[in-house]
């Protein structure tokens, strides 16, 4: 059983972290089946092998009572509660559920400490339940590793993707607005969803509205809908706003900056007090939503144009995050490589690899589009190659490649040469190492010893993390 979990939430890192704890952790399956428990829980009970067995039939039978999993199946939410097992032991017990897509309930956590030890601390409900919400969220996160694919999202294991990615998981579970910024094809959009994903909002509504791409007459009615009659030409029944339509999930606004000026203080208002009106209507609109922005442009220099509100602005800015272009995290480049290469060859059919030298080519290139460019540049490339590898010559005849084969050598009067030579020998560590995900093939291959391989990593402060090589 212990297998079963692991293939669904490829989780080894998580099961270790909960079995260090000295409180009862159980993870149940919607028909009351134990599908894991900790260490401490086995040591608790003791009564042999607890995977496997069925928390109603345990409960019938006087193991404890009563059964957290059954409370929250029928209640169909959190629940924390004082148990009592058949050693007449009393327990503080919580628990709480994990959904499916459809919302229904999928997975049962429950946490359990002796209620003497709970009585202590006059605020340990409110621990027990900040633990249930930290478990929900990784197990959250494990579970979009696994549909990694499915999500058409790959983080990266560069510092930088690294750093946000934990900043989105930090944040996904706090309902305040998100501010996303950063360049055209960043991969804002996939970030967004993977905080939502990430939320307790996650088997509610993800809508996204790119306020550049719709005319500004009709923007209004498509963000906060309208009434029947409202104007000429409207609907004859009203239209719902997408506010309406996200009510209770999540409102992605894309582009932020293009939203029209003059709607901004109706938006504003919408922010501050979860209110709005429909064009036409008189009734005020109430909507549970949480707003995740996104932009390319600098909206501080907007402020001082005069075309965005500053106190929209401060509204939106309450939880920032910069997602950095891909020329700054250029050792996701190579992953990506494979990641949309394996994407479109099992959408198109095809089994085409990358040569070593369009590997360098594309590792070398100054991805202005950034992850979007690179995306749209694989796709094509898996699906106009004729032959089973992609090289150098299948490159579109518009590509740069002369910024490519260059690119080494610019900026070598900003540095000295030492570091610049360095930089370089750096670079060609990565970029080989994660070609062969191993130290003496690297060696091999440059022709150098494996203890020089060692020593450089060391030196540039390179650790292997899975099959790849990271910044410290």
């Amino acid at each position: 059983m212990t297998v079963k979990l692991l293939q669904q939430f490829d989780g080894q890192l998580l099961l270790k972290i909960l079995n260090t704890l000295k409180d009862p952790i159980w993870i149940i399956e919607n028909n009351g089946n134990v599908l894991w428990v900790n260490q401490a829980a086995d040591d608790f009970f003791s009564i042999g092998e607890l995977i496997g067995q069925n928390v109603f039939k345990m409960e019938k039978q006087g193991l404890f009572s009563p059964s957290i999993a059954r409370l929250v199946i029928e209640q169909k939410r959190f629940i924390s509660t004082a148990q009592i097992t058949q050693n007449n032991v009393h327990l503080l017990v919580s628990g709480d559920y994990i959904p499916d897509e459809n919302g229904d309930i999928q997975y049962i956590v429950t946490h359990a400490r002796q209620l003497s030890q709970a009585i202590n601390q006059s605020s340990e409900l409110e621990k027990v339940e900040s633990i249930l919400q930290l478990y929900k969220q990784q197990i959250r996160e494990l579970i979009l590793q696994r549909n990694q694919q499915d999500e058409n999202f790959y983080v990266g294991k560069s510092k930088a993707a690294q750093s946000i990615s934990l900043w989105s998981q930090k944040i996904a579970d706090f309902d305040t607005t998100i501010l996303l910024s950063g360049e055209t094809g960043v991969g804002k959009t996939a970030f967004a969803y993977r905080i939502h994903q990430l939320s307790s909002r996650n088997n509610k509504p993800f809508i996204h509205l790119d306020c550049g791409a719709i005319p500004e007459p009709l923007i209004e009615s498509e963000l906060f809908g309208y009434k029947k009659g409202a104007f000429t030409g409207a609907n004859a029944n009203g239209k719902l706003g997408l506010i309406a339509a996200a009510d209770q999930g999540t409102l992605f606004l894309d582009e932020i900056g293009e939203f029209p000026l003059h709607l901004q203080s109706k938006l504003l208002q919408f922010l501050q007090n979860k209110n709005y009106r429909m064009i036409g209507d008189n009734h005020v609109q109430q909507a549970d939503v949480r707003i995740i922005a996104a932009t390319n442009v600098n909206l501080m220099e907007r402020v001082k144009e005069g075309t965005f509100r500053k106190d929209l602005f401060y509204r939106l800015n309450i939880l920032p995050m910069k997602i950095p272009p891909l020329r700054e995290r250029k050792e996701d480049i190579i992953p990506l490589l494979n990641f949309y290469l394996s994407k479109f060859n099992q959408k198109y059919g095809r089994q085409h690899s990358l040569s070593k030298n369009i590997m360098d080519t594309l590792y070398n290139y100054i991805w202005e589009g950034n992850i979007r460019e690179l995306e749209n540049l694989m796709e094509r490339l898996v699906i106009t190659s004729a032959g089973p590898k992609i090289d150098i010559d299948d490159l579109p005849s518009d590509f740069p490649l002369q910024q490519s084969q260059q690119i080494l050598l610019q900026n070598v009067e900003e540095v000295s040469l030492p570091l610049y030579l360095e930089q370089i020998e750096k670079s060609i560590l990565i970029k080989t190492y994660n070609e062969t995900n191993s130290t003496w093939k690297t060696a091999k291959k440059l022709g150098v010893s494996q203890s020089y391989i060692i020593r450089r990593l060391k030196k540039f402060n390179l650790r292997i993390s899975g099959k790849e090589l990271v910044e410290e």
